[in-house]
């Protein structure tokens, strides 16, 4: 056998092993700043569970210029015309900045359609298990939908329990982050007043 293989093979397991940033479910995957990839960690937590399941964990040991994301995307295909929710639990532990779940809805050429990430309610501090949602239209036009978790601007950790993602009536209501300006119907204020 190669003597450079065997050390090679010999170094990327200590590498692997020492790596200590717990996995991802299969079908989800991380995003991150610069930053927040360097100080957080995504994955499954290994040592807490509710109500006896898993629990998806996001964790910054430092404050972070940034964000960390863990997010799943779908094909829009079915839900096209449709009004859509993803919900969760959410626990949060010394929330310095901000975190929430987040749910996009784009075309097939990435215009942003819906989005959600929760930045007008967001979630901060220590907080026990509460319900939190996101609820978006899904455009005729849509082409993909991507729902998770994000943590941003600062240290702690969050976790997620009970994920949802269905359909719901078109009188749920809404919180889009308005994507287009309102534009007014007529001039306004040519006097200068």
């Amino acid at each position: 056998m190669n003597l450079k293989a065997l050390l090679a093979a010999s170094l990327g397991g200590i590498l692997l092993a020492s790596n200590t940033e717990p996995r991802l479910p299969a079908g989800w995957s991380r995003q991150a700043s610069v930053e927040a990839d360097r100080a957080c960690v995504a994955g499954v937590d290994r040592d807490l569970t509710e109500r006896g399941r898993r629990l998806l964990t996001l964790e910054c040991s430092r404050s972070v210029d940034g964000y960390i994301a863990v997010t799943q995307t779908i094909a829009a295909d079915e839900y096209r015309g449709k009004r859509v929710r993803f919900a969760a639990r959410v626990r949060t532990d010394k929330v310095q900045g901000w975190t929430g779940l987040t749910m996009r809805v784009v075309t097939a050429d990435q215009r942003v359609l819906g989005f959600d990430d929760m930045s007008t309610r967001p979630l901060r501090s220590t907080q026990g298990w509460r319900d939190a949602a996101v609820v978006l239209d899904v455009d005729r036009s849509a082409a993909s939908i991507t729902f998770g978790l994000r943590l941003n601007d600062g240290a702690g950790q969050v976790w997620i329990d009970g994920l949802r993602f269905e359909e719901v009536p078109a009188d749920d209501p809404t919180l889009s982050i308005q994507l287009k300006p309102v534009l007014p119907q007529r001039p306004q204020n040519l006097e200068l007043q």
